[in-house]
């Protein structure tokens, strides 16, 4: 116990990245669009600045104007991304490499802990990042991300094959109630938060050993990829808690 408090103190180098290019097809300049007036790229700057472990807070972006919005919120943008890591289809991967590589050839920093945030996932908060963070240092975990338990599950899924559907899962019979489905988890993609050791020694994010962070009740996880979620996460915003509060006093 001693050992761990110990440990707990000890002063770490945490880094959140925020990637947040200016190209989107879906809804254009997306990372800046509003919510209740507010870019959406200023939200998860806000949990992470909130954040009782995060330290440094970087974000890449190859648009000036996001650069400008996100350096008056106080987080850096040491680069602006180079055209080549800025398409559509950039890996992510490619883009944290180049930030960490950046931060330890040009500042001579080398996070121990890695968490990656998206403004297009505005509902994550302090707390699941503090969250994840502890799980990660008290465990042998590579990686802890924030999942769902899928709904839709695979198992009722068909492919589509020579014009026919066929199941998706050729053992069906075994599994011909829902209550018989194997849970399965889907990554919500809020964040990864991860050790930078077990990154540079296995060069990529998915390390070995994966934890999960199951989300608390009042808890909410959105992703904006069209302008119905982005109209979608307003409306939540706006008024998911009072609707809530509303609806439970009626059963108490």
């Amino acid at each position: 116990m001693l050992l761990f408090i110990y440990f707990d103190k000890i002063v770490m180098n945490i880094l959140a990245i925020i990637p947040a290019r200016k190209g989107s097809k879906g809804v254009p300049m997306k990372n800046i669009q509003k919510i209740l007036g507010r870019p959406i790229i200023e939200y998860p700057i806000i949990s992470a600045k909130k954040s009782k472990f995060v330290n440094k807070i970087v974000v890449s972006t190859d648009s000036q104007k996001i650069a400008k919005i996100v350096e008056t919120m106080g987080a850096e943008v040491p680069f602006l991304r180079p055209k080549k890591l800025s398409l559509d289809a950039t890996p992510e991967l490619d883009v944290i490499k180049h930030m960490l590589k950046f931060l330890k050839t040009n500042q001579s920093y080398i996070p121990d802990i890695v968490i990656t945030l998206h403004a297009t996932n505005p509902f994550v908060t302090s707390s699941m990042i503090d969250r994840s963070i502890k799980m990660l240092k008290s465990s042998d975990a590579d990686l802890i991300i924030g999942v769902h338990q899928i709904k839709t599950h695979p198992y009722r899924s068909f492919w589509y094959q020579n014009g026919y559907l066929k199941r998706f899962n050729k053992n069906f019979n075994k599994y011909y109630q829902r209550q018989k489905f194997p849970p399965l988890y889907f990554p919500s993609g809020d964040f990864y938060t991860f050790w930078y050791k077990s990154f540079k020694k296995h060069g990529i994010i998915y390390g070995p050993k994966i934890k999960p962070l199951f989300y608390k009740k009042a808890e909410v996880s959105l992703y904006i990829d069209t302008i119905f979620d982005l109209f979608e996460c307003e409306m939540t915003m706006k008024h998911w808690k009072k609707f809530e509060k509303k609806f439970n006093a009626k059963f108490k």
